[in-house]
C-alpha cells in the first residue's frame, strides 16, 4: 500500500461512478479521506510513504501532483486501480468528489498545521512536510 495506491484507488472508484478528478480535486480527497479514517492507524501509517506537504492550494503530495499535472485544471483521464485494502474509504471519497475542491482547499487552510505554516509557502509551494499525525490532527 502507498499513496500512489491510494490515489489510483480514488481514480478508479470516480471512473466506477462516472465522476471527474482534477489534480487539485485528487489531493484534497486523498487528505481529507485519511482524516475522515483517522482511528484506523494502521492501515494509514501503512499507506502514508509520501508526505503531503504545505503549498498554497493546502496539502499536496508532489510525486502525484507532478504525474497529473500536464491536466491542469481539467479531469484527470486514468481509470486508476482499486485496492480492495483501500474500499473503506469508498464512501468519502464518493462525497468528497460531490464537493467543490475550492471549498475543501478553504477548510484545509482552516487547519492548525496548514495556517501555522503558511509563511513558508513561497512561489505556492513548500518544503514543510505533514508527518501522519498532522494528517490526523489538522
Amino acid at each position: 500500500m502507498s499513496m500512489l495506491n491510494f490515489a489510483n484507488h480514488i481514480l478508479a472508484v470516480a471512473y466506477e461512478n462516472n465522476l471527474s478528478v482534477s489534480n487539485l480535486q485528487l489531493q484534497k480527497v486523498m487528505y481529507f479521506a485519511m482524516r475522515e479514517q483517522k482511528d484506523n492507524r494502521e492501515l494509514l501509517s501503512q499507506m502514508y510513504d509520501e508526505p503531503f506537504y504545505v503549498w498554497r492550494y493546502g496539502p499536496v503530495v508532489p510525486s502525484i501532483y507532478r504525474k497529473y499535472r500536464g491536466y491542469g485544471s481539467r479531469a484527470i483521464i486514468d481509470s486508476g486501480k482499486k485496492d480492495n485494502d483501500l474500499n473503506i474509504f469508498n464512501n468519502s471519497i464518493l462525497i468528497l468528489l460531490e464537493k467543490d475542491p475550492f471549498s475543501l482547499v478553504e477548510e484545509s487552510h482552516r487547519h492548525i498545521f496548514w495556517k501555522s505554516n503558511a509563511d513558508k509557502i513561497y512561489h505556492g509551494t513548500s518544503d514543510v512536510k505533514y508527518s501522519l499525525e498532522d494528517v490526523i490532527n489538522g
